[in-house]
Formats: structure tokens, sequence, C-alpha cells
């Protein structure tokens, strides 16, 4: 019962809001992920330690069109291994009203990678460029904060890998996820702050 009330509370809140045009608002979100896991193995035990943050900043250029962008940097550690990889994303996304202050939005990207691996073998430097297509919703639940949701739906892309004194290893690849499938790629839910 006390859910039904704070649902019914929440949709009477965002429909009595105006659907007034989002056009010259900015919006900030993005991630922030630190994992650590232990992994039992014949030898003891090995610790994996995954780091990584991706602000984003955007700017609405009409009422339902934004463009924006996020800088992202990750580390994982394990063992001798160490990984870093700097990452540019400009993006643009093309949202529709459904109804109140919800909508539903497509998003394209263009997520530009740069790693360097460090282990006991020779370094490794990486480069990766892709193409994201990502639906998603967004609730606004007041002028300065909103709800979103959204998956990757196809990312296609390049990427090499080239040791140190070696040859590159170069990779194409093509991804596409369903709804109906058993997980959605990159399932993100999280809160977006306009100003």
């Amino acid at each position: 019962m006390k859910r039904l009330i704070l649902l019914a509370s929440l949709m009477i809140v965002c429909l009595s809001m105006s659907a007034q045009g989002l056009k010259g608002v900015w919006f900030a979100g993005g991630n922030v992920n630190f994992g650590k896991q232990e992994i039992n193995v014949t030898s003891g035990v090995e610790k994996v330690t995954q780091t990584s943050i991706m602000p984003l900043v955007g700017r609405f250029i009409s009422p339902t069109v934004a463009v924006g962008g996020a800088l992202g940097y990750s580390q994982v550690k394990h063992d001798d291994l160490k990984s870093n990889t700097y990452t540019i994303m400009p993006l643009a996304r093309k949202y529709w009203n459904i109804a109140g202050n919800l909508y539903v939005f497509g998003q394209m990207a263009l997520p530009v990678d740069i790693s360097n691996t460090k282990n006991s073998n020779p370094n490794t430097d990486g480069f990766g460029i892709h193409f994201q297509v990502a639906p998603g919703f967004d609730l606004i639940v007041n002028s300065w904060f909103s709800i979103e949701a959204s998956f990757v739906l196809v990312n296609a892309g390049y990427s090499q890998h080239k040791p140190k004194g070696g040859d590159t290893a170069r990779d194409w690849s093509l991804k596409g996820n369903t709804i109906g499938s058993s997980s959605f790629g990159d399932l993100s839910v999280g809160v977006k702050f306009l100003f």
C-alpha cells in the first residue's frame, strides 16, 4: 500500500509540472564504479580491483535535442597486470514526450578509448572507436532532477592492441542487444541533474 501511495504521489507531482521545452537547459550525470574481487586459484588467491569514473555533461540545443560528451578513466589491477583506459565520448540525444514529464530518447554516441596495459609481458597500447545506439527513458522529477534508464542496443566498432616490439592485433565488431534477450547491453539506471 505504501508503494502504491508513493507511486501515485510521484505521478501527480510529475503530471502537475509544466511540460515546457528544455532548450538551453544543461544536464550533468555520469557513473562511478569500484569493485574488488578475490578469485581462488590453485596457487592461492588472486585479487582483481576495478575502478572507473565517467562524468557526462550536455545541453539541450532545442526543446527535444541535446548534445554533450563524457570523459572517462578506468583502471583494472590484477596481480602484476595494470590496465589504464581513457575515454572521450561525444553524444547526441533526441527526446520524445510520452506523457507529462516522461520521455523516451534515442542516443547516438562515438566513444574513443586509449589504453595502456603493463605486466610482466611486454606493455600493450590499445585504441578503440565505436558507434553506439542507446534508447532510454527519462522521468523529469522537478526543474533540477531527473531519473533515467538506458541500454546499448547496437555497438559497432574497431579496436587495436599493439604489444611493445610486437605485431598489432585488430578487431572489427558489431553487437546487437534486444529487449527479449536474457540481459540488456550495458543497462544503466541513474539520476541526472538539470541546471
